[in-house]
């Protein structure tokens, strides 16, 4: 995988060689025209992995999560689904003009004088980067470890689990705006106008955040100490690699 932090730490537009495309990191501004809701929506389905929706081992070996994506957005059903990735993705690739699904079963991106496809053969490269400029967590088999063959089952299952949760919560999002909310916080804590973090991309905004809460546990550490205090334990260093 390539190494893309310094690229998402200062939210430059990041170039897909494979594809011959360059990537835009949308901004908190840009999702927020799109709005969160959808967003979350188009994102999770741009990530989907085929593990959520096929079970049987000899059909998972012959799936891939291109395919999955296509019958996602090809369902008359999941229509609202299919136009919230295909305007996420003209934010992603503002050079596009026309984001077409072929009847070939592929995507094309158009820019009024050259075409992308995109299909089974290199959606999993786009995938890789969505997932770091998107900011979504990896989930995946060796978090559980399995001894055995009982254990491998429980695992697929609590792995299973624990995707379609992530995946219903950033899907309805129902409960208030997280990135309202950390724009909110930045803002009063660091002292800049809302307007400026606004143009942070979601890997910048989440951060700043991070950083902020390691700064603010050991700001308080040294405070408690010097007042005579003796904490149970010490805060992490606020200036550890955290990427």
């Amino acid at each position: 995988m390539e190494d893309y932090r310094v690229a998402l730490i200062t939210g430059v537009d990041i170039p897909i060689p494979e594809l011959s495309i360059t990537l835009h990191q949308p901004t908190i501004k840009e999702i927020s025209m799109l709005g969160e809701k959808d967003f979350f929506i188009a994102a999770q389905l741009l990530c989907v992995n085929k593990t959520l929706y096929v079970e049987d081992e000899s059909l998972l070996s012959e799936t891939t999560n291109f395919q999955i994506f296509m019958t996602i957005v090809n369902a008359e059903e999941q229509r609202e689904k299919k136009d919230c990735v295909l305007r996420l993705l003209t934010i992603l690739f503002p050079s596009t003009k026309n984001v077409i699904i072929l009847p070939s079963g592929s995507l094309m991106l158009n820019n009024g004088t050259e075409n992308v496809i995109i299909d089974e053969n290199n959606f999993e490269v786009l995938q890789a980067v969505f997932k770091q400029v998107f900011c979504l967590a990896e989930s995946g088999q060796e978090s559980f470890n399995p001894g055995n063959e009982a254990a491998k089952k429980i695992a697929d299952k609590l792995m299973r689990a624990r995707q379609r949760v992530a995946a219903q919560k950033a899907a309805e999002n129902g409960n208030g705006s997280i990135f309202a909310q950390y724009l909110s916080i930045l803002s009063l804590a660091e002292g800049i106008s809302m307007r400026e973090i606004a143009e942070y991309t979601i890997y910048m905004l989440y951060d700043q955040v991070e950083r902020y809460m390691l700064y603010t546990n050991w700001d308080l550490d040294i405070k408690q100490r010097l007042a005579g205090g003796k904490p149970d334990s010490s805060p992490d260093n606020w200036m550890k690699i955290i990427h």
